[in-house]
């Protein structure tokens, strides 16, 4: 059977329930979870809510809802903060471990680059810690290539983690692009279309 699902921008008022997504890829005794994150501590909610704000002036920043619960989160950001990287972005994705493993996390990417591409985007990073083995598979799976490796960069819980660097050609490089547009300067009906077309797919 199925699983409905909508996919739809963050809103403010999301704030505690992403954050609880987010949680405990900071601060688990597991760390299988908590070296997904370098943070050392959980933002607060104030905090929180400031990056959701800020990503979202420029970015898309999607949630995954089930039944009037989030399962997860994907958006982007600038990887660089220089002009001549604009046609890049960073994106990050958060699903709570019990969603895992059923295809979400394509949908929401497949989302979220459609998005991007409209924005004039061409190519998508990925920053990993390369012993989160699933979400490196699940980048694979939806197109994503090792580009580099950067070898005990991070430090915590007493252990050096590896990072890995992935990336996705997403839309032909121009040879003269355009500025970027922020996300919300697409047309509101376009926007719409791609999060209810994906909202769709049946699960």
């Amino acid at each position: 059977m199925s699983m409905k699902y909508t996919l739809r921008f963050a809103k403010l008022a999301d704030t505690a329930e992403l954050l609880a997504i987010y949680a405990p890829f900071v601060a688990s005794n597991d760390r299988a979870l908590s070296d997904v994150s370098f943070e050392y501590e959980v933002p607060s909610v104030a905090e929180f809510t400031e990056r959701i704000k800020n990503i979202s002036a420029a970015y898309p920043y999607i949630v995954c809802e089930h039944d009037g619960r989030l399962l997860g989160y994907v958006y982007a950001h600038p990887y660089i903060q220089r002009a001549a990287y604009q046609w890049g972005a960073e994106v990050t994705i958060y699903l709570a471990p019990e969603w895992q493993g059923r295809g979400l996390g394509k949908v929401m990417y497949a989302a979220l680059e459609a998005l991007l591409r409209l924005q004039g985007v061409v190519v998508t990073y990925a920053c990993i810690t390369a012993s989160n083995e699933h979400s490196v598979k699940m980048h694979e799976a939806c197109g994503y290539k090792i580009i580099g490796i950067f070898n005990n960069t991070g430090f915590k819980h007493g252990h050096w983690l590896d990072m890995v660097w992935m990336e996705k050609v997403i839309a032909e490089h121009p040879k003269q692009p355009a500025l970027i547009k922020k996300i919300g300067e697409l047309p509101a009906e376009v926007v719409a279309a791609i999060l209810r077309d994906a909202s769709a797919k049946p699960q």
